[in-house]
């Protein structure tokens, strides 16, 4: 079995703080790196036990260099540096897809670090359904037909995958106390869930269906007030302008939606 796993930073074991905490040169840069790489390790020990053969992991955190090659479990490749697409390395090959270090969308309430993409972004939606992260890679990993099976994080973040693709498996490490703080499981509790829940998520992977919205797709996506992003991309192909902050398009292909309302040209992007 084939095992892609998504990995971001936010959601990972005891790390919390302002964004800037946790970013390279940050205070928790480093601490957040070891925490993170712990928990794919643990995703990787339990897919291993759960029947996985082939395990890529990706670095997805902003600038792609979050997860310490070095103390990476050697049974996992991995990619790392700069994306050309939100899901680098993903293709149909894959059985199926584990998020490890997930947070929730932007505005949810009681979640740690919650956020979508980049800050210029104030919400998202796919058919109508608010989505964030989460929702985003599931629908970008349907396309190849590879269902998510495993989403750890914070508990807001869990919660929102569980509303979204049903009876999968989760593992909450920490619950959010604000934005910037949270109640944390110990780093050998928190990885322990972790490895169980990979092992059942591998184990179950045939029970998982991928996320397909019916298609055509409607993806829209509302950008912050005080942003010039959404002037720019209101310039592309196929962009419709809902209002000033609001742009819409509509077709049969996620990933070049993806690209056509998401993607940044020469930009660090915070997921």
């Amino acid at each position: 079995m084939k095992i892609f796993i998504m990995t971001d930073l936010e959601g990972a074991t005891c790390v919390a703080g302002k964004f800037d905490d946790i970013f390279p040169g940050g205070r928790e840069h480093e601490s957040a790196k070891r925490f993170l790489t712990g928990d794919v390790n643990a995703a990787i020990e339990g897919a291993v036990e759960g029947g996985a053969v082939d395990i890529v992991v990706l670095d997805g955190h902003g600038p792609a260099f979050s997860v310490i090659p070095e103390d990476l479990e050697p049974r996992a490749q991995i990619i790392r540096g700069r994306r050309s697409f939100e899901l680098e390395g993903l293709d149909e090959s894959f059985d199926l897809m584990l998020a490890v270090g997930a947070h929730s969308m932007a505005g949810t309430p009681n979640g740690l670090l919650a956020h979508t993409i980049h800050q210029e972004i104030e919400g998202v939606w796919v058919n109508g359904r608010p989505v964030g992260e989460i929702g985003l890679w599931a629908t970008l990993a349907g396309h190849y037909s590879i269902p998510v099976g495993l989403v750890t994080g914070d508990l807001a973040a869990v919660r929102e995958a569980g509303a979204l693709l049903g009876k999968i498996e989760t593992a909450a490490v920490k619950e959010a106390t604000s934005m910037f703080a949270a109640r944390c499981l110990h780093p050998q509790v928190a990885q322990g869930l972790i490895r169980e829940a990979a092992k059942r998520a591998t184990m179950r992977a045939g029970e998982f269906r991928p996320y397909k919205p019916k298609v055509p797709i409607e993806f829209k996506v509302q950008y912050m007030a005080d942003c010039d992003f959404a002037e720019k991309v209101s310039r592309r192909k196929g962009v419709v302008k809902i209002d000033e902050r609001t742009l819409s398009c509509r077709g049969d292909n996620i990933l070049e939606m993806y690209n056509t309302l998401i993607k940044k040209a020469n930009a660090r992007i915070k997921t």
